[in-house]
């Protein structure tokens, strides 16, 4: 949704909008700008309580952090600045960025934990059901029960 410069809706000040679904000077869609426009809008909200009105906050001055990605097992890219890293140290950097970013000692060996599982045991306790998934689940157990009344 397009939002005004202090991540309110147009014509609606008392609404706010966040993260990935605002549409804000081509902001990505990333959990950076969704942590920092998340706060912004707290601030705009304490503000205008204390203020006793509704009109428009100061704008979301979004500072970019960097980018990071993994690209294959135990490889990554991170951009931060002018610095670039690749590799295996990308991975690294990577791995520690968002272990530090999760809230809680229990969340971030539990990640650290499901991680470990996945890249050691080269498989994923986290998938997505899609609808061609469901089709074809239904599809063999259809052909089974027809198996079995013959």
């Amino acid at each position: 949704m397009r939002v005004l410069p202090d991540c309110s809706l147009p014509g609606h000040p008392e609404v706010f909008v966040v993260g990935d679904l605002m549409v804000l000077d081509d902001l990505p869609g990333v959990a950076e700008v969704a942590m920092q426009s998340g706060a912004h809008a707290a601030r705009v909200i304490v503000r205008r309580r204390a203020k006793g009105g509704d009109g428009p906050g100061p704008p979301l001055r979004y500072r970019d952090l960097g980018s990071m990605a993994t690209i294959a097992r135990f490889k990554g890219v991170a951009k931060i600045g002018r610095i670039e890293i690749a590799g295996f140290v990308g991975w690294v950097a990577w791995l520690v960025v968002h272990l530090t970013f999760l809230t809680g000692f229990k969340n971030r060996v539990s990640a650290l934990g499901h991680w470990t599982v996945s890249f050691l045991g080269r498989s994923r306790s986290e998938r997505t059901i899609t609808e061609q998934q469901i089709v074809a689940r239904l599809a063999i157990e259809a052909q089974e029960d027809a198996g079995r009344a013959v």
